[in-house]
């Protein structure tokens, strides 16, 4: 189920390989509709780090799925982000070897990020955080 009001987007999310790219195209749409162009690269970046996280890392329902919950909103300075999942395991940034094909979704998401951070969740599960603030508008020299 989708819900999005004025500057509110929240996905509840069957996480699969084919809905993370989904995922950055309904997140990327929502940035420019926002007015936001100049953070649809990032966001698209970081909701498809998270949801892959969830897809690796998650602990399947009883039914075998993956789900989380994105919730992203405008602020008046930029973006606010969230996955949530039911998983109570909290995600551990690793250092990922040359070689290594994955291990360094965490560590991309809290360089680009303003804040990032990772929570318990008191419902059950955790919530992935951040936020994406605006760039500031170069002023044109006089």
């Amino acid at each position: 189920m989708t819900c999005a009001a004025a500057g509110k987007l929240e996905m509840d999310y069957e996480v699969t390989p084919l809905s993370v790219r989904v995922a950055r195209v309904i997140v990327s749409a929502h940035l420019r509709l926002w007015g936001m162009e100049k953070l649809v690269d990032t966001g698209a970046l970081v909701v498809s780090e998270l949801l892959t996280n969830v897809l690796n890392h998650a602990r399947p329902d009883r039914d075998g799925r993956r789900s989380a919950l994105i919730t992203v909103t405008r602020t008046p300075d930029g973006v606010a982000l969230c996955v949530h999942d039911e998983d109570p395991s909290l995600p551990q940034q690793r250092c990922a070897d040359d070689d290594d094909e994955d291990g360094r979704g965490l560590r991309l998401v809290n360089a680009v990020a303003d804040r990032f951070g990772v929570s318990p969740n008191p419902s059950g599960g955790k919530d992935v955080w951040l936020t994406l603030l605006s760039p500031r508008q170069s002023k044109a020299a006089p």
